[in-house]
């Protein structure tokens, strides 16, 4: 009896040890990081100027005193520090801040262009060896430097500040944004398969670009980058994407062909899409366009010319349309005009990307289905391949649902 009492105490006294909190941490002693902005620092030996952003509790739940949930700039502050690594920084502004900083609910992290240009290959490293920022983090590139962008930010629309940037970099009905989270980045940033891409961010200026579109997809819509929609006040503007050879920064595009990129890819929701139309010259014919499946992919190479076959499929929904012409009555040569022009755009993008020798679609995913193992499939230099691959396009537009606005113009 006596033995299995001291059995049974030794059993308690193990699960209390192991339940213990001995290193629990309240929580408000905790500084909750929800983006960070690194840009180089002057003199250059110094590193880098790191900017963290982290939430005001008091702005956001409100305080005893305080009317809290207000959200606006007041609900973020940002200090800036120079350091040599992310988490030096961090160890520094602990001592700056009252609060322990944490970077579990870090939702961006914005690279100067300077930066990325030069190669972030340190930072990926220190970024993929924490344990604290989430996989699901988002990676921009700041055309401006990234302290600005930070400072610039004002989630007036959400309490959250996080949300903020989630609704910013994951929304459906935008595809001017490349869909792309920092664990593609890191991974794919030295692999052979493919190249990577990151969002363009910036600070609003006074005045857009007198660049636009005359071809048949995005009739008469300006091709901006992040910070060239004009705008009367000083904004924040995340449009167009970085492209990256490895960990450097390669190349730039516009909302337009980062649409583009973001139907190859699969990754397009849906977005309105203005239209020129044969019927109607000079008009422009909005839709509400939507990928209605994942692309379909074929790469063959069994020879030294690479043979790719991408088909996209695409509906759309009627938003307006000219008074002149009934566009409804003649549907099918509607649907065949608008997918010449998708192919067009898609043809010049790949054709781009060829160019500039970056696979950012990632056909090379599907290349490497072709070999035996990892070392055939580099011996096949696949991005030197792709700069001479022949690609065959074919689109796939559907229009539906047009009987309201048909009976609405036979009454």
């Amino acid at each position: 009896m006596k033995n299995k009492l001291i059995k049974i105490v030794a059993v308690l006294f193990i699960i209390f040890i192991i339940s213990g909190c001995s290193d629990a941490t309240e929580p408000d002693t905790l500084g909750y990081v929800v983006a960070l902005g690194i840009d180089k620092a002057e003199p250059e030996e110094a590193k880098f100027d790191i900017t963290i952003q982290f939430a005001n509790p008091a702005k956001i739940s409100g305080g005893a005193s305080e009317k809290g949930g207000e959200g606006g700039e007041e609900s973020i502050e940002n200090i800036t520090v120079t350091a040599p690594s992310i988490y030096s920084a961090v160890n520094i502004a602990n001592h700056v801040v009252s609060k322990t900083f944490t970077l579990s609910h870090t939702k961006l992290v914005v690279f100067s262009e300077e930066i990325c240009r030069q190669g972030i290959e340190d930072l990926l490293e220190t970024i993929g060896r924490s344990s604290d920022i989430r996989p699901n983090t988002y990676f921009a590139v700041s055309k401006c430097k990234a302290k600005e962008f930070l400072e610039a930010v004002n989630p007036e629309t959400e309490v959250n500040p996080v949300r903020y940037y989630t609704m910013i970099f994951e929304n459906d009905y935008s595809g001017f944004v490349p869909q792309n989270l920092s664990q593609d980045f890191y991974f794919y940033s030295s692999s052979e398969e493919k190249s990577t891409v990151l969002p363009l961010c910036s600070v609003s200026e006074q005045k857009g670009t007198d660049n636009f579109t005359d071809t048949g997809y995005q009739y008469k819509l300006e091709d901006f980058m992040a910070g060239q929609v004009p705008s009367e006040k000083k904004e924040t503007q995340v449009m167009g994407m970085a492209i990256f050879d490895k960990d450097k920064m390669h190349a730039e595009m516009g909302d337009i062909e980062t649409e583009i990129y973001n139907i190859l890819t699969g990754e397009y929701s849906s977005s309105y899409v203005s239209y020129s139309y044969s019927q109607t010259p000079g008009d422009t014919i909005t839709v509400l366009q939507q990928q209605s499946r994942k692309p379909k992919v074929l790469v063959n190479t069994s020879s030294d010319i690479p043979k790719i076959m991408i088909k996209v499929f695409l509906e759309a929904d009627f938003y307006s349309s000219t008074p002149e012409v009934a566009v409804e009555d003649h549907l099918d040569e509607f649907a065949n005009e608008v997918s010449e022009e998708i192919k067009k755009e898609i043809q010049q993008f790949l054709s781009k990307t060829q160019e500039l020798g970056t696979d950012i679609v990632g056909f090379g995913s599907y290349a490497k289905r072709d070999f035996a193992d990892v070392k055939a499939f580099s011996d096949y230099k696949w991005k030197e391949k792709y700069t001479n691959a022949e690609i065959e396009v074919l689109v796939d537009f559907v229009v539906k649902r047009t009987g309201l606005v048909v009976r609405s113009e036979n009454r």
